[in-house]
């Protein structure tokens, strides 16, 4: 790549962020304000994507053991739905 289209890329980059900055109201909050926000909404997306997944992987979970359970296989009846079991069990 050429420097013209690197300059280019960083130009579309900054755009980006100014905009960011501009639709959420960031660009009037001191350096520290903006990472503090940042910080926070990085996390809230994490636990959000976490936790999403954990209930797609539960849900799919049931759906199987649904439909197995309609076709008489009795593979996924003694499945746990979201709770471990103990060493005892």
């Amino acid at each position: 790549m050429s420097k013209l289209s690197f300059s280019r890329i960083g130009a579309w980059i900054r755009s980006k962020i100014f905009l960011y900055n501009v639709t959420y109201g960031l660009y009037m909050l001191d350096w520290w304000e903006r990472y503090l926000f940042n910080t926070i909404m990085i996390l809230l997306l994490c636990v959000l994507c976490y936790n999403g997944s954990r209930f797609t992987v539960e849900s799919v979970k049931r759906l199987v053991w649904y439909f197995s359970a309609e076709t008489g296989k009795n593979n996924f009846m003694n499945m746990t739905m979201g709770h471990h079991r103990s060493p005892s069990d």
